[in-house]
């Protein structure tokens, strides 16, 4: 029986990567290295730098994971990493776009073995504190899903736009209520987030005293074509049920009750492709839990291959 290839794409938000406790920092990314991510995102990463103390730390981080990775420009808050020997890396995005602190990071990623199997793998933080600045970032990350290169062919060359195999999000915001699963743990309401400033982070006035919570992001990137893959799966026959979309976020006093926050999004054209989501819990670790969605990697690829044929 031929063996099932898997992508397994892991999107983890480490509370100030670790907030220098050495046994934490460990004990987290071996615990990330035991979920072997093809795909690593990663949010939060204050102490990983491009010199001195933090590369030695961020080296350490790719030999623990047995993986290659790049940090996000700026405070390098972002990383992304990938399985060397599923993907080489052929486009590193720049991606310092104003209005961001959190820098994302991006790359394209060829599947090896083949001369132009290309994707789009990104990572992105968006604002912690502020509705209108997550508006705009949203509309940057739709770039990934414009992403045009040009190859040669027998005949001559061609422009293909790339589709996104995956970008991890802490976005900071919430689902559009009219896209939850039934079943599915509420967006939270303004009235149950006890915090008075978070609840100016999390939400955005439409009228004068009139707030409703922010989904914006989530919709803007649907609107892109770029799909939440733990609505999807949690709507397959095997793809996780409502343990797809279980809250990444516990509930406490200032955010209120759990929900989801984190996220990974694909390109919709490759959504067939996808298996199933896990939430994986972090108690003890982070205040984030962590989303793993795997993927049929010889169904990608064949959903890529009519992709660009019809696009042809």
């Amino acid at each position: 029986m031929k063996t099932r290839r898997l992508i397994r794409v892991v999107s983890c938000n480490f509370e100030r990567n670790g907030g220098g406790d050495r046994e934490k920092w460990l004990a987290m990314h071996q615990r990330l290295a035991s979920l072997c991510p093809t795909i690593l995102c990663r949010q939060e990463n204050p102490g990983h730098a491009r010199s001195g103390a933090g590369s030695t730390l961020f080296n350490e981080s790719k030999r623990i994971l047995s993986l290659a990775g790049e940090l996000g420009p700026g405070l390098g808050a972002t990383a992304l990493y990938y399985d060397p020997e599923i993907f080489e890396q052929i486009t590193m995005w720049d991606t310092k776009w104003p209005g961001w602190l959190l820098h994302p990071v991006a790359m394209t990623l060829r599947l090896r073995g083949t001369a132009d199997v290309d994707f789009v793998a990104g990572c992105t933080h968006l604002s912690y504190n502020s509705p209108s600045l997550r508006a705009g970032q949203a509309e940057d990350v739709t770039r990934f899903a414009d992403r045009v290169e040009t190859y040669k062919t027998s005949t001559g060359t061609i422009e293909r736009k790339l589709p996104v195999l995956a970008i991890g999000q802490d976005s900071n915001s919430y689902v559009d209520p009219d896209h939850l699963v039934p079943g599915e743990a509420p967006i939270p309401e303004l009235t149950q987030i006890k915090d008075a400033t978070h609840r100016a982070h999390r939400s955005y006035e439409i009228a004068p005293g009139q707030r409703v919570m922010d989904s914006q992001p989530y919709r803007t990137l649907r609107i892109a074509e770029l799909d939440d893959v733990a609505r999807r799966a949690a709507l397959l026959p095997h793809g996780g049920g409502l343990a797809a979309v279980a809250p990444t976020v516990d509930a406490s006093r200032t955010h209120g009750p759990a929900h989801r926050v984190d996220f990974v999004f694909t390109s919709r054209m490759l959504l067939p492709a996808l298996i199933k989501v896990e939430v994986i819990e972090m108690k003890g670790l982070s205040d984030h839990n962590t989303v793993l969605a795997t993927y049929n990697l010889d169904q990608i690829i064949e959903l890529y291959h009519e992709h660009t044929t019809s696009a042809a």
